[in-house]
């Protein structure tokens, strides 16, 4: 202890504070912000009243679609939620259900989440059959 008293510090302690500097400088410079957003609604406008069960649930679905930021080329691209929702189309259809006669999608939900390097959006909707 005296030798620190006296301005003497030895290398040992130099190179474990150095470290340490280094550490919390590449931990604090690696993070980055992930933001998140999303939307819960009806994608058409008409309102229904279903005071009597007139429809089937035929399932809820979703459909991801994802992009490097650093994408240099966005031609021939169509948008991300369009992508999703179109996955989540063919998921249903996979599953024996598709949009035809009475069936419509509710429920609809769009969640987006970005980082630095990638979007990633999330489209998740329940389809639904009217009987009458």
């Amino acid at each position: 202890m005296e030798q620190l008293r006296n301005g003497f510090c030895p290398l040992w302690i130099k190179v474990i504070s150095m470290k340490n500097i280094l550490f919390f400088f590449l931990v604090l410079t690696s993070c980055k912000a992930t933001y998140y957003s999303g939307s819960y609604g009806q994608l058409n406008q008409t309102q229904v009243v279903l005071s009597t069960s007139n429809f089937k649930h035929l399932g809820t679905f979703s459909g991801i679609s994802s992009i490097k930021k650093m994408k240099l080329s966005i031609k021939d691209r169509e948008g991300l939620i369009s992508e999703a929702r179109k996955n989540l189309l063919q998921n249903a259809k996979s599953a024996g259900v598709e949009l035809t006669g009475s069936r419509t999608l509710v429920n609809v939900s769009v969640d987006m989440i970005q980082n630095p390097k990638r979007v990633v959006v999330t489209v998740t909707g329940d389809i639904i059959e009217f009987l009458k």
